[in-house]
C-alpha cells in the first residue's frame, strides 16, 4: 500500500486469483484430515522445487502455528477469507514479504494463487500468478495433476469458479459517486458487462470508507484475456465516473462535502477513541480532500497505508497480543493523531467554510 501504480487516485490495488485443485483429493470441505495434511505437505515440496519461479523468497506459515486472533489480520490485508482462517489443520499460507504474491492452501480450493499489486496492474498481477501456477502444475502433473475437464476447464469447489478459475479484481475509492447518489448506476453498468461491485472485503461484506471491490462474475466460457480486459475496461470507466463526480461536488454538494471533510479532520486529529468504521470513513473523506486539493502535508499513499493499519486484527498483530475493543479504539486514535499531524487544510477549503 506504500507504493503507487496506474490510476491510483481512484484504484488502490488490484488482485488476480487462480483456483486450482489436485485431481487425487476431494475438495477441502469434503477432504479428510490426513488428506488435508498430505495436500499441504505436497504443496511445500512443490514450492521448494519451484523456488526459482517465485518473485521473491516465500515464507510458508502453517495455521497451527498462528493463533486465530493473528490469522484474522490476513482478512484485513485482503489475503484470505473468514472460512479459511477459522480452521487450522492442514491450512496454510505462503507469501512473499510484501504479499505481492501469496498461495492459500486448503481454503475453498486446495490451492489459490494470488497476486496483489498497488494501483491498476492487472496484467502484471496475472503474469506473476500464472507463472507460479505453471510451475506448480508442472510439479503436480506426474502425480495426477490439477483437476481439469476438457469440457468444463479447471474444476473448483464452487461452480462459479469453474472454467479458468480466474478472479480479477480492483479496489476502488468511490466517495464522490456515493455522495452524488450515482453508485447504483455504476453498479448496474458493471453488471451489464458481466462484473460485480462488492463490499470492501468482497462477497457478502459491507462497503466501508467508500471502498468497493470490482471483480468478474463469471469464469466459465471466458478466456483469461477476456476476464482481464473486461475488468480493466470497467475499472477505467468507473475511475472516469468518479473523477467526473468529484468535479461536480462543488457545484451540487459543496456544503455537505465541506462539512464531512471538516468533521473527518477533527476526528482524525483530535479524537482519543475511534472505532474502525468511524476511522475508515474519516480517512476516506481526507483522501478525497487530498484529491480535491483541499488538504496537503500527507501523500496519497499514506491514506492507503493507514486504511490497513487501523483494522482491528492488524492492530493486534502490531501489538503482538490480543487487544480488547476499547484498547483497539484507543490505539487506533493514537496512530491517527500522529499520522495526521502534518495535514493542513489549505486556503481553498478554509475560504468555503
Amino acid at each position: 500500500m506504500r507504493r503507487g501504480g496506474r490510476e491510483n487516485d481512484v484504484v488502490l490495488s488490484c488482485r488476480v486469483r487462480l483456483a486450482r485443485n489436485l485431481r487425487e483429493f476431494a475438495f477441502p470441505h469434503a477432504a479428510s484430515t490426513p488428506d488435508l495434511l498430505e495436500i499441504r505437505k505436497q504443496t511445500v515440496r512443490a514450492l521448494e522445487k519451484s523456488a526459482s519461479q517465485a518473485p521473491a523468497p516465500l515464507v510458508f506459515t502453517p495455521f497451527e502455528s498462528v493463533p486465530l486472533w493473528a490469522r484474522k489480520s490476513l482478512i484485513d490485508r485482503h489475503l484470505s477469507s473468514r472460512p479459511h482462517i477459522a480452521e487450522d489443520t492442514g491450512r496454510a499460507i505462503a507469501a512473499t514479504d510484501d504479499a505481492a504474491f501469496s498461495l492459500l492452501v486448503n481454503e475453498e480450493d486446495h490451492l489459490r494463487f494470488q497476486s496483489l499489486l498497488p494501483g491498476l496492474q492487472l496484467e502484471d498481477a496475472w503474469k506473476l500468478a500464472n507463472r507460479m501456477d505453471d510451475a506448480l502444475e508442472s510439479y503436480f502433473e506426474p502425480r495426477g495433476g490439477f483437476a481439469f475437464s476438457a469440457e468444463w476447464g479447471y474444476l473448483t469447489a464452487c461452480p462459479t469458479n469453474v472454467g479458468t478459475g480466474l478472479r480479477a479484481s480492483t479496489m476502488l475509492h468511490l466517495p464522490a459517486l456515493e455522495i452524488a447518489g450515482k453508485i447504483e448506476r455504476a453498479r448496474r453498468y458493471v453488471e451489464e458487462r458481466g462484473l460485480i461491485l462488492r463490499g470492501t472485503l468482497g462477497e457478502g461484506s459491507n462497503c466501508i470508507g467508500h471502498l468497493h471491490q470490482l471483480s468478474n462474475a463469471a469464469t466459465l466460457g471466458l478466456t483469461e484475456d477476456d476476464v482481464l480486459l473486461e475488468t480493466e475496461a470497467a475499472t477505467l470507466e468507473l475511475a472516469a465516473q468518479e473523477r467526473a463526480a468529484r468535479e461536480q461536488l462543488l457545484a451540487n454538494f459543496e456544503t455537505p462535502t465541506r462539512d464531512a471533510v471538516g468533521r473527518a479532520f477533527g476526528l482524525l486529529r483530535y479524537a482519543h477513541v475511534v472505532s474502525y468504521e468511524e476511522a475508515a470513513q474519516a480517512l476516506s473523506m481526507m483522501r478525497l480532500a487530498h484529491e480535491m486539493n483541499w488538504a496537503r502535508g500527507v501523500p496519497r499513499q499514506k491514506f492507503n497505508e493507514l486504511s490497513v493499519a487501523i483494522r482491528p486484527a492488524f492492530l493486534q498483530v502490531q501489538n503482538g497480543a490480543p487487544l480488547s475493543a476499547a484498547q483497539r479504539d484507543a490505539q487506533r486514535a493514537s496512530i491517527l493523531r500522529v499520522a495526521t499531524e502534518k495535514i493542513k487544510l489549505d486556503g481553498a477549503f478554509e475560504a468555503g467554510l
